[in-house]
């Protein structure tokens, strides 16, 4: 593969599947697919679930917004990231809704 190409991801499966997501966090993702960056918000997601870990088994919640609303979505991600979120949610009890809402705020916060 030539040098300029790096920054793309080899071919793979995409999967989709329903998931309830907090709207604002689904909200500022829809922003910043359509104000700052060329990726479409599942693009976005799939990097937020990418860029999610659980580091020493330690796991950090967050607290819902009390007035918080979840709408369910389908969204698309890569097979590798499902089989990501798959592994942590057997591992470690967590609902795919959560991890993937827990993936988003994380990557959010981390800007």
């Amino acid at each position: 593969m030539q040098k300029g190409f790096y920054r793309f991801y080899p071919r793979e499966k995409w999967i989709n599947r329903n998931v309830e997501i907090e709207d604002s966090l689904y909200s500022e993702l829809k922003r910043i697919s359509e104000k700052e960056l060329d990726a479409s918000i599942n693009k976005l997601i799939d990097a937020c679930v990418e860029n999610f870990k659980i580091e020493d088994d330690k796991i950090v919640y967050y607290k819902k917004p009390k007035d918080e609303i979840t709408i369910t979505r389908s969204i698309r991600l890569r097979e590798s990231m499902w089989n990501k979120l798959d592994e942590y949610k057997r591992d470690y009890d967590i609902s795919l809704y959560k991890l993937i809402n827990m993936s988003i705020k994380y990557t959010l916060d981390d800007r």
